[in-house]
């Protein structure tokens, strides 16, 4: 026999030892079985828990053990929901924060226009309490268009011919002298303001009577007198008012007030800047003072 080979007849009584102890036929429960008696089992014990409680301390017991389980499993369903929580909020925070933007600025814009009818309700009171000078009446207007000239210093006002303007008028607003009508159309006219390069207005001093001549220097906050002897009485804060010797302005519409006297430097002359009383360059609302003929009682003001 060759080494290494078992020999068939010293296995073969083992084998047979083997087989005769195992039995012949083996029943196992199948599987549909166990599921019925599961089923069975189960629903023997709900109905016996639900009728006697007697499954509570199991109960209780399985939550204490599972509890943390349970948190921690949760834990991440957490987090998400906190991320879709946080992702909702911060939408709906900013659509809040466009909504308030836009609402802000649309109050900020009724704001500017409610504190511009009031500065214009302000001056058109003003004007209502201005007194025409005599033999004259008062024509409010309202000024629709600068003309972009850089060289003159004009504004178009929304009256003209059609309603009785003629060229010379003075304008004037509450608290001075403007400038005057150049020019005049059917519907609307052009005024020359008082800062005008091309405009002069014959004045005086309030305090001692002297008669200058006030000129334009194409700045709305800003007038001259030229030609202004050295030895002319006139002081710093002195006030200017139309001298009404030219035929076109009335006497005593205040004017200017003195800045500053320069003493002359390459002329012979001194000079004087002042500043308008009028607000030129500010206001909408001017008056046109309109010359009555003699013998006819000028009107009241109306707006």
């Amino acid at each position: 026999m060759a080494r290494g080979r078992p020999d068939p007849w010293t296995w073969a009584p083992s084998i047979m030892a083997t087989n005769a102890q195992a039995p012949m036929f083996v029943r196992v429960m199948g599987l549909p079985v166990r599921l019925s008696l599961y089923v069975l089992l189960c629903l023997l014990l709900m109905t016996v828990d639900a009728r006697f409680d007697v499954l509570h301390q199991v109960r209780a017991g399985l939550t204490a053990v599972l509890h943390p389980l349970q948190n921690q499993l949760a834990r991440p369903f957490r987090y998400l929901q906190e991320a879709f929580e946080f992702f909702r909020v911060h939408g709906e925070l900013l659509r809040e924060v466009h909504r308030l933007q836009a609402e802000r600025r649309e109050l900020l814009l009724k704001l500017q226009d409610r504190e511009l009818l009031q500065a214009e309700n302000a001056h058109l009171r003003t004007l209502l309490d201005l007194d025409a000078p005599p033999g004259y009446r008062a024509i409010a207007v309202e000024i629709v268009q600068t003309l972009a000239n850089p060289f003159a210093r004009k504004v178009v006002v929304n009256r003209g011919s059609r309603h009785g303007v003629s060229p010379g008028w003075p304008v004037v607003d509450a608290y001075g002298l403007v400038g005057q009508v150049t020019r005049v159309y059917p519907f609307s006219s052009e005024v020359s303001l008082i800062t005008s390069p091309e405009q002069d207005v014959p004045v005086q001093v309030l305090r001692n009577g002297l008669r200058l001549l006030v000129s334009g220097e194409g700045q709305d906050r800003l007038l001259q007198v030229r030609f202004l002897d050295m030895h002319a009485d006139l002081q710093t804060g002195d006030i200017l008012v139309t001298s009404g010797l030219d035929g076109h302005y009335p006497a005593g519409i205040p004017v200017a007030r003195v800045l500053v006297t320069e003493p002359p430097r390459h002329s012979p002359f001194a000079r004087a800047l002042c500043l308008p009383l009028a607000g030129v360059g500010k206001q909408r609302q001017l008056v046109i003072l309109q010359r009555m003929p003699d013998g006819i009682q000028a009107p009241e003001a109306r707006p």
